[in-house]
């Protein structure tokens, strides 16, 4: 009975998984003409699995190691405005153990993520204002007959919006909101059926403290909603309702060099997999 009821819910990929969320201070404007190429690793595990509210199993084990490449091109669009044309690649690998063992494992590389942000500063404290679409390609790594994979076999489009609140000298609340929209999956699973995801929203709200001009610290929790499938024009029970925390350390080496660590885990999950630790890492070059 458990392989049946998750089987039905698990049939998702790293890219339907993967909303675009940030770090504290991610949407900071880069200067105009300047280019960032970051390198991400991240690492999540989970074993508890959850269906409906309900907890499904505790032996329900999952983790992943997804790498990402981004790179970003700033371009001045006014005094105060800049747009910032991005490509993102993921790729990694993904496997499930214990009463999971079933879903098996995959490698490859994940959707092709193509965005331009635009980012305003409004006021002389240098908050800030953002809009950003993202979409993404098809291009992943897929394969109906797996449960578990890195591409998501359909168009997405992500819609950002973001706000940054200066205060107190050395303080910044960032505030960012998303909503993704998805193309039908034609080929969703072994036998060939169609899927279609309502839309799935995400909210982040993040404290950040400059604790030196080239060390910040941050913290703060992240909810994700929606995201409903349907299987061959049958409503799927899993809806999302998921509630997690970070907290995260940034610290410039040099004046062109950037690296961030940052923990995390979901406080709370009404369906899939709830992560007990998350570790994101990240390294960027400023040019």
């Amino acid at each position: 009975m458990l392989k049946i009821i998750t089987a039905a819910l698990v049939m998702l990929s790293y890219g339907e998984a993967m909303a675009l969320e940030t770090a504290p201070g991610d949407y900071e404007p880069l200067p105009p003409n300047s280019n960032a190429l970051l390198l991400y690793g991240q690492y999540a595990q989970s074993t508890d699995f959850y269906a409906s509210g309900n907890k499904v199993s505790s032996n329900f084990r999952f983790h992943s190691e997804i790498g990402i490449l981004r790179y970003i091109h700033a371009f001045a669009l006014a005094p105060n405005a800049v747009i910032e044309p991005q490509a993102i690649l993921p790729f990694g690998h993904l496997a499930a153990g214990g009463d999971a063992s079933f879903l098996g494992s995959n490698s490859g590389v994940g959707d092709l993520i193509l965005g331009a942000p635009v980012k305003v500063v409004i006021n002389q404290a240098h908050d800030v204002l953002s809009l950003g679409p993202y979409v993404y390609f098809p291009t992943g790594t897929y394969n109906q007959n797996k449960s578990l994979n890195l591409g998501a076999n359909r168009w997405q489009l992500l819609l950002q919006l973001a706000y940054i609140k200066h205060f107190a000298g050395n303080w910044a609340w960032d505030n960012i909101a998303d909503v993704a929209f998805s193309s039908d999956n034609n080929q969703a699973d072994s036998l060939g059926q169609s899927s279609s995801k309502r839309p799935r929203y995400e909210f982040q709200e993040y404290l950040r403290y400059n604790v030196t001009p080239t060390t910040t610290v941050g913290g703060g929790f992240g909810y994700v909603l929606g995201g409903r499938d349907s299987l061959a024009g049958q409503l799927q029970f899993d809806m999302q309702h998921e509630l997690y925390t970070r907290i995260s350390l940034t610290q410039f080496v040099g004046k062109s060099w950037q690296i961030q660590g940052e923990l995390g885990r979901d406080i709370s999950a009404s369906q899939g997999f709830k992560e007990n630790l998350r570790i994101n890492l990240r390294l960027a070059k400023l040019f």
